[in-house]
């Protein structure tokens, strides 16, 4: 499978050295380049072949990066975007996740990460390290006091499994093996807890899990 990819940034060196980055990538094609948000909604709406993955800076002139993220949700919900940017700050990432990103790069990232990450985002639908979790548990801490208990006694046992089975970032075909139901089964759980949950996404289903403390970010996949 081929993943075409647009990038979004408004500092030309920074989005052609990326440009030519994934142009290296094996299986992957840059589909085009913007500038602003505004013209990245424009070349959307006009594009032929829709991208698969946005890489999308957060501050960019005319429409900012976050602005964009919204409509483009709106209007395409299944398009991957992976946010660049230099503000690692958890009320960054967590803006950035509500809003519908699937995922978050900084922009001093190694060029592996980059590859990895679109790949994760195509594959299980979001992608986060280890530390942007650890500051999105950080930044959820200080807001505690405003969830309440009565969305987690929404979900059954079974999506609470499934669901931290997903935070330790299994695909649905895995998930089904280790539970030994059908991968049909598994989206039928997975389309439920986007709907009780109200996420957008994937990755809104690991924030609603870290909020809830649904899973442990200290116990690694088995």
């Amino acid at each position: 499978m081929n993943i075409n990819i647009a990038i979004a940034d408004d500092q030309k060196l920074f989005r052609r050295g990326m440009a030519a980055l994934v142009g290296t990538f094996q299986n992957m094609s840059l589909l085009f380049e913007a500038e602003n948000g505004k013209e990245l909604l424009s070349l959307c709406e006009s594009a032929v072949v829709k991208p698969d993955i946005i890489l999308l800076d957060l501050s960019m002139p005319e429409m900012n990066g976050l602005d964009a993220l919204k409509i483009l949700k709106e209007k395409y919900p299944k398009l991957g975007v992976i946010v660049l940017t230099i503000h690692e700050a958890e009320n960054f990432i967590l803006a950035t996740i509500q809003a519908g990103a699937n995922g978050y790069l900084a922009k001093n990232a190694e060029p592996e990460e980059v590859e990895l990450a679109i790949r994760e985002v195509v594959k299980n639908d979001f992608y986060f390290t280890q530390p942007m979790l650890e500051m999105m548990r950080k930044g959820l801490t200080k807001k505690t006091n405003a969830f309440s208990l009565e969305n987690i006694n929404k979900l059954t046992s079974r999506e609470k499994e499934v669901l931290q089975l997903i935070c330790k970032q299994f695909n649905s075909h895995e998930i089904a093996e280790k539970l030994f139901l059908s991968s049909r089964t598994i989206e039928g759980h997975r389309n439920n807890l986007l709907l009780k949950t109200s996420s957008r996404n994937t990755a809104g289903l690991v924030l609603y899990a870290l909020k809830h403390k649904l899973f442990d970010l200290d116990i690694p996949a088995q």
